[in-house]
């Protein structure tokens, strides 16, 4: 089971990392192409974006992230750093 569950890890790191034939995040006129771009521009965000955030991460691929942050908004940015860390080690 453990091997599937990071299989599955790695799955959804390759879509947030390398996004392929899907559209960027524009904000503020710069495009985040990908989880990298969006983490280090975290600190342009305001606060009220993370509906859309979970809108455009839930379309890279991340229903889970997206829920999450569906779930406590105002938490957005503390909620994508964390899933970075915990999907960064399945980068390609």
């Amino acid at each position: 089971m453990k091997k599937s569950g990071e299989e599955h890890m790695r799955a959804i790191a390759e879509r947030l990392f390398n996004p392929k034939d899907k559209k960027p995040y524009v904000f503020n006129g710069k495009p985040l192409k990908n989880m990298k771009d969006l983490k280090d521009y975290l600190v342009a965000f305001t606060g009220g974006e993370g509906p859309w955030l979970a809108s455009w991460l839930e379309y890279l691929g991340d229903g889970e992230l997206a829920r999450r942050i569906r779930s406590k908004p105002r938490d957005f940015k503390e909620i994508i750093l964390k899933r970075y860390k915990e999907l960064k080690p399945y980068r390609a």
